[in-house]
């Protein structure tokens, strides 16, 4: 009895071959030749399957030579690398945005804020292996921040300052997302198979969240913050509160102002607007030029609010924001912070009739109108009632009214 024949290759061309009820194309591997299946019998098939298969080596070829490391300087394994390697790489690309598989250059506000998170982030996570970490880290990282787990160190007035700092759930958050950028930016350039703090949820609630406008003095309690500093001795804080006040700046940008910029005639301040802001003005009102007048005949400095230990720069920021809270605490008032002030600007600019649009451009905000509505603006309860009064509940009201201008036309016409 004959034995049965194995089936052999059977050419078809372009590199094909038939063997049994599947067809094989012929690839080189090492200098070796070697078959490998298409998965059909179906020739059409084949060709869309080389396709699709030349496409992939080419790709997987192209992304090789990409990543070759330096020889003169080896990158590490992947398993290998420190969270602290990973946020250096961060940092030298200049904290870029990841989006769309685009990457787009933060604004310099943004990096700095970066630049405060990765302290604490550094402490904590430094030495742990990227490859490694876990959701589990990220909820023993919020325990740790909120337990006071993290030391702050610096200097103020050149003297070295140690505190024990405790951050809240926005602050983690924060914190966390710059950690997730740069382990995103670790994948996209290879050093990560994925980011294994994708999934990650937030552990603020955005009920919780208190806007500017609830941190915003009302028009009685400026008027006390400022004279509280003015009798303590700290006049440069009372007219920066004003200024803060009547201009509706960011404190970054308020901080910047000198006195070139400055147009008396036109009443206009020229101002670089942070955050690729729009409008480069201010409108000098009455009350803020008065104020300004006041402030330039003892002025020694080109700066609006030079620091006293260096007239040549501005004042620090910090030292400005402790001042503002011990106001509120000594006078019992609501805590008021320096973005309060912008709100209070467009809460009198809301009240004075303007609309959430036409303020949104005055304040050089980008968003528009809505963040306006919801973050910012404001209607004080007194004014809300003053608006109330003028309702009319019932159609009565309005003809009685109506009928007697009626009877007082036609009186007039006899």
């Amino acid at each position: 009895m004959d034995q049965e024949k194995k089936p052999v290759f059977e050419p078809l061309g372009e590199g094909f071959a038939r063997k049994g009820n599947r067809i094989y194309y012929r690839d080189q591997r090492n200098g070796r030749a070697t078959w490998i299946s298409t998965k059909t019998n179906h020739m059409p098939l084949a060709r869309k399957w080389k396709e699709n298969w030349l496409r992939q080596q080419w790709l997987l070829g192209s992304g090789a030579a990409l990543a070759q490391p330096n020889p003169a300087q080896p990158a590490p394994a992947t398993s290998q690398l420190t969270t602290n390697q990973l946020l250096d790489e961060y940092v030298a690309a200049g904290h870029p945005i990841i989006r769309k598989n685009a990457l787009k250059r933060k604004a310099p506000g943004s990096i700095e804020d970066e630049t405060y998170c990765l302290t604490p982030v550094r402490t904590y996570f430094g030495a742990k292996i990227a490859a490694a970490l876990t959701l589990a880290d990220c909820d023993q990282y919020h325990q740790w921040r909120l337990s006071g787990g993290y030391v702050a160190r610096f200097k103020v007035r050149g003297h070295e300052v140690v505190r024990q700092t405790r951050g809240g759930d926005r602050a983690v958050d924060l914190e966390l997302i710059v950690l997730n950028n740069a382990l995103q930016l670790a994948v996209r350039r290879g050093h990560l198979k994925s980011n294994p703090l994708r999934d990650r949820g937030q552990y603020n609630d955005d009920s919780t969240i208190r806007h500017c406008r609830e941190a915003a003095p009302t028009p009685e309690g400026l008027v006390r913050i400022v004279r509280w500093m003015v009798k303590q001795g700290y006049q440069q804080d009372a007219d920066f509160t004003l200024f803060l006040a009547y201009t509706g700046l960011r404190i970054g940008e308020a901080l910047k102002r000198v006195w070139d910029e400055v147009a008396w005639k036109q009443e206009l301040i020229h101002v670089q607007r942070s955050k690729k802001g729009v409008f480069p003005f201010v409108l000098i009102l009455p009350e803020l030029g008065a104020l300004l007048r006041r402030m330039k005949r003892g002025a020694k400095s080109r700066l609006l609010f030079p620091s006293p230990f260096d007239p040549q720069q501005p004042r620090d920021e910090s030292s400005y924001r402790r001042r503002l809270t011990q106001a509120c605490r000594k006078l019992g008032l609501p805590h008021v912070i320096p973005h309060g002030l912008r709100s209070y600007f467009v809460t009198q600019a809301r009240l004075s009739g303007l609309t959430d649009a036409e303020i949104a451009q005055l304040i050089g905000d980008k968003t528009g109108p809505s963040l306006i509505a919801d973050v910012y603006g404001d209607v004080r309860p007194d004014h809300l009632i003053a608006i109330a009064r003028k309702i009319r509940l019932t159609a009565k009201t309005r003809t009685a009214g109506h009928a007697g201008n009626k009877a007082k036309r036609g009186a007039t016409a006899r």
